[in-house]
């Protein structure tokens, strides 16, 4: 009866056991050389390495699977056991290379004079920096910018007192792998302030436009900063009405009179 008992409580181990892939803890490589990614399961191993779930026409193996990783891949996979079960996809990312650069801002409290940040790799797991990093750079309107390096990371941003003695010590943490608007009174926003956006991306550049009269009788008067070569009039419906080039008037901003007529 013990053993019948002993037997049954082993099923459901030998089952878990059995159904499993299992995957190399070690991920990730600075390069150049390749490393290999090693992953075992108790059966036929149906496996891709280009994102896609794997089926039973994928590659497959028996027991164990070497990958050369050469590069960032993602590696998923699936088990048919040897009673012909076949396991859930199981997926481990595998890294290869420098940490890509990200730039991070961050709008401080008014209360700190100083902004520091540093970072910590989450994916693959890695610690980066310590309390507190380099300082951040002033860039408009109480924003601050700073650099990290990592794949999917951490980043926290703290006043920069070293060491940290509570309650002095305040800081913003925040879990990425894009760049960072971190907002200390929002935390992460998707609609950073035009100055910031200025100094990050200079092709997004704000460009400020003033249109008159409105409404509009005969002509109508572009004043911008922005040199404007061409200007096309649709409706409504998508109907191009024409397309053609500014006559400009000499003033201290550029006004542009259309030679177009309603």
């Amino acid at each position: 009866m013990m053993k019948k008992l002993l037997l049954l409580l082993l099923l459901p181990i030998f089952q878990w056991y059995s159904s499993q892939i299992t995957f190399d803890t070690y991920t990730y490589s600075f390069g150049p050389d390749p490393y290999t990614a090693h992953i075992s399961g108790q059966g036929t191993i149906y496996y891709t390495t280009d994102g896609t779930d794997p089926t039973v026409n994928s590659s497959s193996v028996m027991y164990n699977l070497d990958l050369s990783i050469s590069a960032v891949t993602t590696v998923k996979a699936m088990l048919k056991n040897l009673s012909g079960e076949f396991s859930p996809i199981f997926t481990k990312k595998y890294y290869f290379g420098p940490f890509p650069h990200k730039t991070v801002y961050f709008k401080k409290p008014p209360t700190w004079a100083n902004v520091c940040s540093f970072s910590n790799s989450y994916d693959p797991e890695l610690a980066l920096d310590i309390y507190s990093g380099p300082q951040m750079t002033p860039v408009c309107e109480g924003w601050y910018s700073g650099n990290s390096a990592f794949f999917v990371g951490s980043v926290t941003f703290d006043n920069c007192i070293y060491p940290q003695i509570p309650p002095v010590y305040q800081h913003f943490n925040i879990v990425t792998e894009d760049t960072v608007y971190y907002d200390y009174s929002e935390g992460p926003i998707t609609n950073p302030p035009a100055c910031v956006l200025a100094v990050s991306d200079p092709t997004q550049s704000i460009a400020v436009l003033k249109f008159f009269p409105n409404p509009v009788t005969d002509f109508i008067t572009i004043e911008s900063d922005i040199n404007f070569q061409t200007y096309e009039i649709i409706d409504l419906a998508g109907k191009s009405f024409g397309k053609k080039f500014f006559q400009v008037k000499k003033s201290k901003r550029p006004h542009y009179q259309p030679e177009f007529t309603y």
